[in-house]
């Protein structure tokens, strides 16, 4: 088997584990957890909260040391702190004990989920890991899919302290060995395996100097884009079945309407796999972006309806499902391969940090001013990572433009 074929299958693997034990169950877990205990709803959601903001702080040190050592190895030494976690998860009695297992849930978090895998595809094929972001993507697109309906079974069979038991052992009998059968070689030395990137439009022309004299200020734009990204979706999520509900639609329309966001991301990882990928990552981001906006314009001028929201979580879907991809592709094509891994954990901190301020902040604007004010804000959190995308554009055209006019002088 070549390398990228096993190893996107194996990441493949372990991003729908870490994702449906780490961070899809919370959905179904937090609020059984809560009622055990006697918590509010808020509480038990807290702990994820600080989960992510623990990922975020420790996400630049998990860049630096995938740098340093690669993926496999960091990768691997989450999956074994992410089964702690969840073991101890199941013995939990109390407040203090929850939150703790959920800072060492966040340190796994930092160690198993997109970031460092993307810094790890990164590593082991520079810039022609573009293909195999995006086919990363397509598969852990279902862990949504696989794990909501086996996290309910687990749950109403068994409880939920035997459900994170069951998730402990996955982390630790299929995610730990995945994660050391991943290729431990650079990318220099899989330059003789095989490996093509002469087909890839990212390694077709060296990036980093697109962006030479304002990686600064690029920088802070992708950071502020694809934190803005993080707040709406992480927060919408936490909060839009709700919304619609209280907005007008029926609960059970709702649901159905909730179903539909999945598959689209799915679908729009395709449709950038087949037909994009010789577009710049940066006009998919923009064009992700984009069609963020026109979700919400479709909800303000034809209302809530079961169609009109069915067509929202369409093209709210198809967004993320972009956003997912570009979060791996727009830096390495801005930046290049040096560094890479480095570079996505600086970016993961803003990210995470700003994640898991999301749901208690369009809480609070839902309950001070209704579900559409909670929409508003993330309507503007769409404005803002739009904002910073065209930044980044402008500065490229500026750099290009100042670039030719250098040529055409030494010409001259």
């Amino acid at each position: 088997m070549k390398p990228s074929v096993r190893a996107v299958a194996l990441l493949g693997l372990t991003q729908i584990l870490g994702y449906g034990t780490l961070f899809y169950a919370v959905v179904l877990t937090a609020p059984r957890i809560a009622e055990t205990f006697g918590w509010s709803k808020a509480t038990g959601l807290g702990g994820f909260s600080l989960g992510l903001l623990v990922a975020g702080l420790a996400s630049p040190r998990i860049g630096g040391l995938i740098e340093m050592h690669g993926g496999r190895r960091v990768m691997a030494a989450g999956s074994l702190v992410a089964a702690a976690g969840l073991a101890a998860m199941s013995l939990v009695n109390g407040l203090a004990g929850y939150l703790a297992v959920w800072t060492l849930l966040g340190l796994a978090m930092s160690m198993t989920l997109y970031d460092p895998a993307f810094a790890t595809l990164g590593r082991l094929f520079g810039a022609a890991a573009r293909t195999r972001i995006t086919a990363l993507t397509l598969i852990a697109g279902f862990a949504s899919t696989l794990a909501w309906p086996a996290t309910h079974w687990l749950i109403e069979n068994h409880g939920w302290r035997a459900t994170y038991l069951v998730f402990a052992g996955a982390m630790l009998l299929l995610a730990f060995p995945a994660h050391l059968l991943l290729p431990a070689a650079s990318v220099d030395a899989l330059a003789g395996a095989g490996r093509d990137r002469a087909g890839d439009p990212v390694a077709a022309t060296p990036p980093a100097g697109l962006v030479a004299g304002a990686r600064g200020r690029v920088f802070g734009l992708l950071a502020l884009s694809f934190s803005c990204n993080a707040f709406l979706f992480i927060g919408l999520s936490a909060h839009l079945l709700a919304m619609l509900v209280a907005l007008g639609l029926p609960a059970v329309a709702a649901v159905a309407v909730g179903t539909l966001i999945g598959p689209s991301q799915v679908a729009a990882r395709v449709i950038e796999l087949v037909f994009a990928r010789r577009t710049h990552p940066l006009g998919v981001a923009i064009a992700a972006a984009g069609l963020i906006l026109l979700a919400f314009a479709v909800l303000a001028l034809a209302g809530i309806a079961p169609l009109q929201a069915a067509v929202f979580a369409v093209i709210y879907g198809g967004s993320n499902g972009l956003v997912t991809i570009v979060r791996g592709t727009l830096p390495l094509a801005l930046f290049g391969a040096d560094g890479y891994a480095r570079l996505l954990g600086r970016i993961a901190r803003p990210v995470l940090i700003v994640g898991a301020a999301a749901p208690f902040t369009i809480g609070a604007a839902i309950d001070a001013g209704g579900p559409a004010a909670g929409l508003a804000l993330a309507f503007v959190a769409g404005c803002l990572s739009f904002s910073a995308l065209a930044g980044i554009a402008l500065l490229m055209r500026t750099q290009r433009r100042s670039e030719a006019g250098q040529e055409t002088g030494s010409a001259g």
